[in-house]
């Protein structure tokens, strides 16, 4: 089983150490070889034409599109990284752009769930930083100290206050959640929202509130959700979650008690999930009662390593 997940394996060097040089910036936004990565209202620009892959722009392409000015100072663009002497830039199009027959703006999920169909792919790891940085930018006009307006630094990392008075420093939002696969002997724990489609089940999962560790959190929102009392917590796995900005942190829980009592706002539905019957589900590539998870979510990858322990 690979060591990644779908929006993990970043694939390049971010160049933190750039990031302050504007001369630097600068250059690299006007320069030939930088490629850039377009965004419309968060969906990325996407070659559909055969193997679907990011459309990367030229600046010249870029420059085509009026409304679109990268030496503004503003928070329409972020550096992303570099790929060999190659500077990769996110942008958030405001203007028209004239699209070719094979290219289309597609929502994330909608990529994550392509690319990530026959295995492990970078690609939304890097779409997803961009989308990220872009979607923060973008609601960061204004300092939340004093109200003045903000400017974009350190290529999109930082925004800063104009406010002489003032000066803050705002930096890009990560929202912890747990994502926690409660196992009891050989059975999981899985649970379904209301909404959810007949047969969906995944992993629990919550925001870490202020001053919690994980696994305090771990075990107040298992309790909250199923009613069940969690012991022993292990770390396994993170993946970056682009909707908006999250960081899911998934954990295998030790139940110390089976007894579900059920949080209706919460959940429509909790149960014990055997895993020889799951390992059947699985081969058979699921059943009208339960439809194996999306690669794209971090449930699955719990659930996967859960099934191939001995």
């Amino acid at each position: 089983m690979t060591d990644n997940c779908i929006f993990a394996g970043f694939p390049l060097d971010p160049a933190d150490h750039m990031r302050g040089n504007e001369k630097w910036l600068s250059e690299k936004l006007d320069a030939k070889s930088s490629r850039f990565l377009l965004y419309a209202r968060g969906r990325p620009l996407m070659d559909i034409s055969e193997d679907l892959k990011p459309a990367f722009k030229t600046v010249d392409d870029i420059k085509a599109v009026a409304a679109n000015d990268l030496t503004n100072g503003d928070n329409n663009w972020v550096f992303l990284g570099i790929n060999g002497d190659v500077a990769i830039f996110a942008v958030a199009i405001a203007g028209k752009l004239d699209l070719a027959g094979h290219e289309k703006f597609i929502d994330l999920r909608s990529v994550a769930l392509q690319l990530g169909a026959d295995g492990f792919s970078a690609v939304p790891s890097l779409l997803g930083r961009g989308k990220i940085l872009l979607e923060w930018n973008g609601r960061r006009h204004f300092c939340s100290c004093c109200g003045h307006k903000t400017q974009a630094e350190r290529g999109g990392y930082l925004r800063k206050c104009r406010n002489e008075a003032c000066k803050a420093e705002h930096f890009p939002r990560t929202d912890p959640v747990v994502i926690m696969f409660v196992v009891s002997g050989d059975k999981c724990l899985l649970g379904r929202s209301k909404g959810w489609p007949e047969g969906n089940y995944s992993a629990l999962a919550g925001f870490v509130e202020p001053g919690e560790t994980i696994e305090e959190a771990v075990r107040r929102e298992v309790l909250e959700e199923a009613g069940v009392k969690i012991g022993r917590v292990s770390y396994v796995k993170s993946q970056p979650w682009p909707f908006p900005s999250s960081l899911m942190i998934g954990v295998q829980a030790e139940a110390l008690t089976t007894k579900i009592s059920l949080d209706t706002d919460e959940l429509e539905d909790a149960d014990w999930f055997d895993k020889t019957c799951l390992r059947e589900v699985f081969e058979s590539g699921g059943s009208a009662t339960f439809k194996i998870p999306p690669k794209i979510a971090l449930a699955r990858y719990l659930l996967d390593a859960w099934l191939q322990e001995e």
